[in-house]
């Protein structure tokens, strides 16, 4: 799930990422005080002792807490560009340093097509790599664990303890997943550098072809490739749909186990109505952050795939 040979190959984004980490934690705090004060609201509304003055200073606080996050927010998306900004100018300064090195015996080890491929494509795929997925990866365990302290001083410690059990669910999903993942991505990868490496010697060979009337011959050869390509490329996307469907089913599924529980508690007076109505609000907010990670990796296993394959030659 996190390569660490990655980081290694371009350590100035770290600050980056974590910077990013930190706007996220910082608009879930917010989100969390927005939704605790409506709460609050609420509970007194229900009570009949709301008042004008509390209402007033309220939507202050909440007005607030909105201008932050929407700062924290871009503040983030900025921390992404300039993390995914860093990791391309330097995988392409390595690219091409090690191409000058290899000169011309660079065939040797890779053809022209597929390191094409790999400087566009693939460096295109590590900047979601690092702009996305590792930002996600460590929110992801930190938010569920926020919301748990604070779902605890809302008075919900077993709705709290529910929900952060269910959590470990959707990453144990992606590391089945990523073991069917990495064999299909790879054999996906190879395809799709091979299909371009034969297109490419087809298009130089053009005239060749057209003398010994061969071109025939290598149009079949290349439909054949191309279907072959096409078969992998269903088998990946099939893989990324179900696993998809595997974490929405607990995502949404242990949101909704922790709704029942905070009624329940309601219902039986262990729980405030304000305490009821805060865990309803944010109990998909223990999932979410985990469900956007799940998303963000099939992206970032064909980065991984074409660092890999770079490296290799």
């Amino acid at each position: 799930m996190f390569d660490k040979r990655l980081m290694q190959m371009c350590p100035e984004s770290r600050r980056y990422i974590f910077g990013n980490i930190v706007l996220q934690w910082l608009e879930l705090l917010m989100n969390a005080v927005m939704i605790g004060l409506i709460a609050l609201c609420v509970e007194q509304l229900w009570q009949k002792n709301l008042t004008a003055n509390a209402v007033l200073w309220r939507l202050v606080v909440i007005l607030t807490t909105i201008a932050v996050r929407w700062f924290a927010t871009k503040g983030a998306t900025r921390m992404n560009y300039l993390a995914s900004r860093t990791v391309k100018r330097v995988m392409r300064e390595q690219i091409c340093q090690k191409l000058l090195r290899l000169g011309t015996s660079y065939r040797e080890h890779a053809s022209t097509a597929e390191l094409v491929q790999e400087s566009v494509e693939g460096v295109e795929q590590l900047e979601s790599y690092f702009g996305q997925y590792v930002p996600q990866f460590f929110y992801a365990f930190l938010a569920p664990v926020t919301l748990f302290v604070l779902f605890g001083f809302a008075g919900g410690w077993t709705v709290a303890a529910v929900l952060l059990v269910c959590v470990p669910l959707i990453p144990g999903a992606i590391m089945v997943v990523q073991k069917i993942a990495k064999r299909l991505l790879s054999k996906y990868w190879t395809q799709y550098t091979r299909l371009g490496s034969s297109f490419l010697e087809n298009l130089q060979g053009m005239t060749t072809l057209k003398t010994y009337q061969a071109d025939g011959y290598k149009n079949q050869q290349m439909n054949e490739e191309s279907e072959h390509f096409r078969v992998v490329t269903m088998k990946v996307l099939t893989m990324q749909l179900n696993s998809i469907i595997i974490m929405d089913f607990i995502a949404y599924g242990g949101a909704a186990s922790g709704i029942v529980l905070a009624c329940a508690a309601f219902a039986g007076g262990r729980l405030g109505l304000s305490g009821c109505v805060f865990m309803l609000l944010l109990s998909a907010e223990f999932f979410l952050p985990m469900r956007r990670l799940g998303s963000y990796f099939h992206v970032a296993m064909n980065g991984m795939a074409a660092a890999i394959r770079f490296s290799a030659f």
